[in-house]
């Protein structure tokens, strides 16, 4: 059986730095995706306004 050893070092910086990175790339990645999912939301009441909103509005 063999057995694999990790080697640790000492937190440095540069993983500061990195978890920072991290940390503001998931924010973003999070403001992207809600503003994807508020677009997609409004795409049906705008195809359903351009579909039927000139005939609606003749009958006024």
């Amino acid at each position: 059986m063999a057995t694999a050893t990790l080697l640790t070092t000492p937190h440095s910086r540069s993983h500061g730095a990195t978890t920072t990175r991290a940390a503001v790339l998931s924010v973003l990645g999070t403001i992207l995706a809600i503003g994807i999912a508020a677009t997609s939301l409004l795409i049906v009441p705008v195809a359903l306004a351009v579909a039927f909103g000139p005939s609606l509005l003749s009958h006024f």
